[in-house]
């Protein structure tokens, strides 16, 4: 009898944030729906809740020690033995695991693993969630076969010479689902919320490390708001469970608002919306992409190398959103650009229907099919 062929077998080194963890369970599962098996490396701080989650997908999961980019002289000389120990750990999984195929989802705890082979014993692919790829794929992308980009990279030079696909954001099955929501369900959420689904709504949200400065700019900018044409109503995820402050301000002059710290059924909130202001994160790009809502992008200043500022700037280059820099950003600049999207909705729309150059709802099939095509054949 012939010899059934081995399942094929794809490890992915991720961790970190949400925002690396979420996208490499997406491309687990379609990865398995094609037939295949699937391994985690988990390493970094969220290890122990990334792992019960792994699990509650039925996915597998083994936990690898991560080391921090040296801050201080002492980490500094101690950085290579750290480094060292993580690799040969990382070699150890991948010998007893023999995948056919390794993803590194970016974050620099997916480093070690993907340093512990060479390219003849186990195909590497990388992905890249921004528009400038961040250390960890610049310090791995020699070793790669190829790279799948989120959004189109502000210097392709950074690829060296390496094969590259935009396949966009793996993202969570409940954002891709949300695009066919019923009005009639998006109606009940927002009468759920205290809002009206009469009134124009926007959503605001800073995400986990930005959201004070867009929360305080809010604050100094509703008393302006409150004069504009067209009364609206919000949606703001403030990223904090103190909301008292905020929530009292838009009482104060009589715009309808629900301020909360964030929101599960993101995808509803989205379809409420008809605009967004918020972050320059690659995630929320891709999500937002989909629902090709007029965009305000406020980009995080200290966000790694700068690349919420380069994400925003792809954007606003194809004509896709408008960039708002922090350091500009006030309550006069804020409601004139909210004055000019009342008074040019044609204007604003097209923006929002460019932004279906940057959707990819199938971003993980086409991702799980990359890897399979790609896996070392036994």
């Amino acid at each position: 009898m012939p010899v059934a062929p081995e399942q094929p077998h794809l490890a992915i080194a991720c961790g970190g944030t949400g925002g690396h963890f979420y996208p490499s369970l997406a491309v687990a599962r379609e990865f398995a729906a094609l037939g295949g098996r699937v391994t985690l490396l988990l390493a970094g701080k969220h290890v122990a809740e990334q792992a019960s989650i792994a699990a509650s997908a039925s996915i597998a999961a083994r936990e690898l020690p991560a080391v921090r980019l040296p801050r201080s002289l002492s980490q500094a000389i101690l950085f290579p033995v750290r480094m060292l120990r993580c690799i040969m750990r990382a070699r150890a999984e991948l010998k007893d695991l023999k995948p056919d195929i390794l993803l590194g989802m970016g974050s620099f705890a997916a480093v070690p693993a993907c340093l512990a082979l060479s390219r003849k014993e186990l195909p590497l692919v990388l992905h890249e969630g921004n528009s400038f790829m961040g250390k960890a794929n610049r310090w791995l992308i020699r070793k790669a076969e190829s790279i799948a980009l989120s959004l189109p990279l502000r210097y392709e030079k950074q690829l060296q010479g390496r094969k590259s696909a935009t396949l966009g954001m793996p993202l969570r099955q409940a954002i891709v689902d949300g695009l066919s929501l019923p009005q009639a369900t998006v109606s009940a959420y927002l009468d759920e919320l205290g809002l009206s689904s009469e009134r124009t709504t926007i959503l605001v949200f800073g995400g986990s490390q930005g959201a004070g400065f867009i929360n305080e700019l809010m604050l100094q900018s509703l008393a302006d708001i409150a004069k504009l044409p067209e009364p609206l109503q919000f949606i703001h995820l403030s990223g904090t469970d103190d909301n008292q402050a905020l929530q009292q301000a838009y009482d104060a002059v009589d715009i309808p608002a629900l301020v909360k710290r964030s929101e599960g059924s993101i995808e509803k909130a989205f379809h409420s919306a008809a605009l967004v202001i918020c972050r320059a994160g690659a995630s929320s790009i891709c999500e937002l992409a989909l629902y090709q809502k007029p965009l305000i992008l406020i980009p995080l200043p200290s966000a790694a190398d700068d690349h919420q500022r380069m994400n925003a700037e792809v954007l606003q280059q194809a004509e896709a959103a408008k960039l708002l820099p922090q350091d500009k950003a006030n309550a006069a600049s804020l409601c004139n650009l909210l004055t000019d999207w009342q008074n040019n909705p044609q204007q604003w729309q097209k923006m929002a229907d460019n932004l279906c150059n940057f959707a990819h709802a199938d971003a993980s099939r086409k991702l799980a099919e990359l890897l399979w095509e790609t896996r070392k054949v036994k």
